[in-house]
């Protein structure tokens, strides 16, 4: 769909400016996305060109520019610059190998502050995103605060714990049997673990994990199809090598069948709008979709929930963007218990709207991003 150039007379088309990997699905997706509204490609210049001095953004920030920031990942050579930025060894990493991931975050705060210093010398412009919103969205244990502080519902979390020992004192402290572990600074259901035991026998009874982790020779891989682990010292050596990337712990929160599958949502609020969602759907406890995992009928599950309560699953999105004052977009994970009973939100995702064929008004969600940011503009004009 094209923009009716008549329906907002005083806009002139943007120049855009895109830091990605320039053939990375995503800004491929977002360059397509601009040739359905009729207006000119981004420009796209890499992380690296800017990190390696081949590129400097106050030279390419045009006045009235719109800067966006994409996600660096899927791009190896990106990637690994980023984890040693952060401190951590020059790898090699294989095929599936869990990435350094605090050396990564690290690695990545100190570019946005390079990205960020460069652009207070450029022209005046406006940004599609924050860089302390993507950190915060980036790390789990921050963004569970900011929206425990909001009065956003969360699931229950522990504190920051360091071994399976200190896991299962914490878990068993609190009378739990069921838990998640993510690793801190995440994505993608990289490195999760569901984790459950029985309560009558905490010390030695059996405990069952499933998860995305394998540990191979000592070293963390990742699956795209969830693997199950019952021998206690090999969930103790994972949940302990996993606990070296910093971890996220929450309490297990039962999620809703649909068509006999667990699902959850994943809800793209735009401009303080919650808009594109998808039903996701999966056989196991993890639903992210890069799994395998099945995309479900968002309509249909809509009018099994009534106007209602879909209304407080909509409002409970735009809440966690509001934790995040200023923030233009997000991807926010939405769990709803069986029978609707209770809502929660499980992660906000600073590039968590990349959702391919999905439509709210006509437009995709890059499409709908750039109008919302197009009518913020218009809005401040004289």
């Amino acid at each position: 769909m094209r923009l009716a150039s008549e329906s907002l007379p005083d806009i002139l088309l943007p120049d855009i400016l895109l830091i990605a990997p320039p053939q990375g699905r995503r800004a491929l997706a977002f360059q397509a996305s601009l040739e359905r509204l009729g207006w000119p490609s981004a420009r796209v210049v890499s992380y690296l060109d800017v990190l390696e001095g081949r590129a400097h953004l106050a030279e390419l920030v045009r006045p009235g520019s719109v800067v966006r920031f994409e996600s660096p990942g899927e791009d190896v050579p990106t990637e690994l610059h980023l984890i040693e930025r952060g401190g951590g060894a020059s790898v090699d990493l294989a095929a599936g190998e869990l990435a350094p991931l605090r050396a990564w975050y690290a690695g990545f705060s100190e570019v946005l502050a390079v990205l960020d210093a460069q652009l207070a010398q450029a022209a005046p412009h406006h940004r599609m995103q924050r860089s302390e919103h993507i950190l915060s969205m980036f790390s789990k244990p921050e963004t569970h605060a900011r929206l425990s502080a909001a009065g956003v519902s969360v699931a229950p979390a522990l504190p920051e714990i360091h071994s399976f020992d200190e896991l299962m004192a914490q878990a068993n402290e609190r009378g739990w049997t069921r838990l998640f572990v993510k690793p801190a600074y995440g994505s993608s259901g990289s490195g999760v673990v569901a984790l459950r035991w029985n309560a009558r026998n905490q010390v030695g009874g059996q405990i069952i994990a499933r998860t995305t982790a394998r540990r191979i020779e000592g070293r963390l891989y990742n699956s795209r199809r969830l693997v199950n682990l019952t021998t206690r010292s090999e969930i103790v050596a994972l949940i302990d090598d996993l606990a070296t990337h910093r971890l996220h712990v929450e309490q297990w929160l039962p999620k809703i069948s649909v068509d006999g599958l667990t699902s959850d949502l994943r809800v793209v609020v735009i401009g303080g709008r919650a808009q594109h969602t998808l039903l996701r759907s999966s056989s196991g406890p993890v639903t992210n979709l890069h799994l395998g995992n099945k995309r479900g009928d968002i309509e249909a599950f809509k009018r099994s929930l009534g106007e209602k309560r879909w209304a407080d699953v909509q409002q409970l999105a735009e809440s966690a963007l509001a934790a995040f004052p200023g923030a233009l977009y997000a991807g926010v994970d939405v769990l709803v218990t069986p029978r609707a009973k209770a809502l929660a939100v499980l992660e906000v995702n600073a590039f968590g709207d990349y959702h391919r064929g999905v439509e709210f008004g006509g437009h995709d969600t890059y499409a709908a991003e750039l109008l919302a940011l197009q009518g913020e503009i218009n809005a401040q004009r004289p």
